[in-house]
């Protein structure tokens, strides 16, 4: 077995090899998707280990870059996120042997830590490899129609992802943006994603397998709040999952509460998500959102930085429903 840095030309072997091992799941496989992920991200191309035997990839394990930010802070993170055996080659050890490589290479480049959202059936595994629980991601819940909901739950919903307009693509393409940006940073406190005009625009305009809606609003011809979500579809009906959320000190978040309440209902939106671990900006718009058990359980482990108490149960640690779909 040769294991070894992926380069340029193995990625249409990668694409193939987690098609061969783990199908199309909820995530098609293609190299677009590939490269938007590990290429193309904003924080820097993905650290990748492959293995090759006989002229053959069997193993493949990226890491994913991620930045986090706390006021002036900055912490250099990866994610743990695609992996896959070859079907002829599992139970060789090869997914311990790439992980425990790629984290060792991060280690000593400096990264602070790793984290991931494993399943139920990875998860042990991860925990064998050092990994521990971060806890699950709180979700808060907001009902807009809950005849809806309970028709929909009992009789089945509407599983089609459904158009929504909106003018995402002109709100990221805000020249205030920017500066949007910086004034939401400067009153959240915790650990958040280090966003910026560039990631937000690699996040929702060019990410090729979802579709993404926006609301803005403006004061006085300043952008002073930005909503981002996606419709999605449920057992429950139309689900607008929001992903990220950014508010100006000095808005109340009313004129973005109306809209909100207006596309709702042009979306036939039947209920809300969104972190709740969200700022308390945020807290603003979704006042009568409801705290449920329907997170993500979040695995980290230490490279660098080995105090990883700030991350644990999310006390200092905010991550949004953005973050962590898709991935």
């Amino acid at each position: 077995m040769e294991f070894r840095i992926a380069q340029e030309h193995d990625i249409p072997a990668i694409v193939n090899l987690l098609k061969q091992s783990l199908g199309e799941s909820l995530m098609p496989k293609s190299e677009g998707y590939w490269r938007w992920k590990h290429v193309e991200n904003p924080f820097g191309p993905s650290p990748v280990l492959v293995c090759w035997e006989d002229g053959e990839l069997i193993g493949v394990r990226a890491f994913m870059r991620w930045e986090w930010r706390q006021k002036d802070q900055r912490y250099r993170a990866v994610r743990a996120v695609d992996t896959a055996t070859h079907p002829n080659h599992q139970g060789k050890g090869i997914f311990k042997k790439l992980t425990l490589s790629l984290v060792d290479t991060c280690t000593q480049a400096g990264d602070h830590f790793v984290f991931n959202t494993p399943n139920t059936q990875s998860k042990p595994g991860y925990l064998k490899m050092g990994w521990s629980e971060a806890g699950r991601l709180p979700v808060k819940m907001s009902i807009v129609r809950p005849i809806h909901m309970i028709r929909n739950g009992l009789f089945g919903g509407n599983k089609r992802e459904g158009a929504a307009s909106s003018a995402l693509s002109e709100h990221l393409r805000h020249p205030q943006l920017d500066a949007l940006l910086k004034k939401y940073f400067q009153h959240q406190a915790s650990l958040s994603t280090s966003s910026s005009v560039a990631y937000l625009k690699w996040r929702y305009l060019d990410v090729p397998v979802a579709n993404y809606v926006g609301i803005a609003e403006e004061q006085k011809g300043e952008l002073t709040g930005l909503v981002i979500g996606r419709i999605k579809p449920s057992r429950f009906g139309r689900e607008l999952r929001i992903t990220d959320c950014f508010l100006a000190k000095e808005s109340d978040g009313r004129e973005l509460m109306l809209q909100l309440k207006e596309k709702r209902k042009q979306w036939g939106i039947d209920y809300i998500t969104l972190s709740g671990t969200v700022s308390v900006s945020t807290e603003k718009i979704f006042r009568s959102a409801i705290r449920t058990s329907l997170g993500p359980v979040v695995t980290i482990r230490s490279l660098s930085l080995k105090d990883l108490s700030g991350l644990q149960d999310f006390n200092q640690w905010s991550p949004t429903l953005g973050d962590l779909e898709l991935f």
